[in-house]
């Protein structure tokens, strides 16, 4: 009991070690630059032991966002001059359908056309190959490749445990890990114990330990995580004509908002409105107002940051599908473009 209670001092003493980590750490931070847009000024690197939710409906980008970001972290890496890897964690994806994605990217096909035989030159793959051999992504991840008869589950404590062994080098060379990327929080599959209760609160249960656990992870392991995460289909905090999940709108637990210490949410419009100009109701139901969609719209709300960091602020983003690229919109905030 006596860990929660604390003096004036212990007070001050947090606040000064906070600060004196934020100046030893600040250079490794992982930081979210966006070209023309100010809110790499706004989010905070993210530092080791933080971990922040990346929150979507289904198909508004959040698996597409957070590859991005990956590439982007490695980037800041190579500039800053640091070692080290970005390990993404995939539960979902095979290992085979990560490299359909990662080479329709670098060869501009779609992955779908690999994946059927369709594209036919093998050189240009091979090239590409070297590509992505050279690089600092790590993943973690089912293969269909695999003719191991012992196959792992990706539990989170196994996911946990293959993170630690690429830490202390017992199945690689020693790594130092920069940034874990687990995608996405609600396809964690359920462990033994959370079996026992009855199944309808089983996803809930399993979700509000993984949340408390992935807290655990980063602190112990000294990383930052990053973990995309399914909103429901009802949001809550969302304010028309901007269907922007908010803070408690991620799905199965509340745990979301209040352990994780950041808290991004996606939204990309075309999937709510026709592209194009559209109508829709205002807030006293009788006005009725346009509201202009594009093909590549996508916004993005910092919902959280802890430390007296500020929230809440909406970001209006472009996608360049082509290069698989996020851009700003002449570095403004929704607010201030509305003006």
């Amino acid at each position: 009991m006596s860990n929660i209670i604390h003096t004036p001092h212990d007070r001050g003493m947090a606040g000064y070690h906070a600060a004196k980590r934020a100046i030893e750490f600040g250079d490794i931070g992982i930081p979210l630059s966006i070209n023309g847009s100010e809110v790499s000024d706004y989010f905070a690197p993210l530092l080791p032991q933080e971990v922040c939710a990346v929150q979507a409906q289904t198909h508004n980008g959040k698996t597409y966002f957070t590859d991005w970001w990956e590439r982007e972290t490695i980037k800041h890496l190579e500039k800053k001059g640091l070692e080290g890897d970005v390990i993404h964690v995939s539960l979902e994806e095979s290992l085979e359908a990560l490299s359909f994605s990662e080479y329709g990217r670098l060869l501009d096909v779609l992955p779908s056309q690999l994946a059927r035989g369709e594209y036919k030159d093998l050189t240009k793959i091979e090239i590409a190959m070297q590509t992505i051999d050279g690089s600092r992504i790590w993943t973690i991840a089912d293969s269909a490749g695999n003719d191991d008869n012992e196959e792992t589950e990706l539990t989170l404590s196994n996911i946990h445990r293959a993170l630690i062994a690429m830490q202390e080098g017992h199945i690689t060379d020693k790594r130092k890990l920069r940034l874990i990327t687990i995608d996405y929080l609600q396809a964690l599959p359920i462990d033994s114990e959370v079996k026992k209760v009855e199944y309808k609160e089983q996803r809930r249960l399993q979700v509000r330990a993984d949340v408390y656990r992935l807290r655990n992870m980063a602190k112990k392991m000294f990383v930052p995580i990053i973990v995309p995460l399914q909103c429901k289909q009802k949001l809550e905090g969302a304010r028309l004509p901007y269907l922007i999940p908010g803070m408690y709108d991620g799905e199965e637990t509340s745990a979301i908002a209040q352990r994780f210490d950041r808290v991004i949410s996606l939204w990309m419009p075309k999937n709510d409105y026709p592209v194009g100009s559209t109508q829709y109701s205002g807030s006293q139901g009788n006005q009725t107002k346009e509201f202009d969609v594009y093909e590549d719209d996508c916004f993005l709300k910092v919902n959280k940051q802890r430390g007296g960091l500020p929230s809440s602020k909406v970001f209006k983003l472009k996608i360049d599908f082509k290069k698989h690229e996020y851009l700003g919109e002449f570095g403004r905030t929704v607010a201030e473009k509305s003006k």
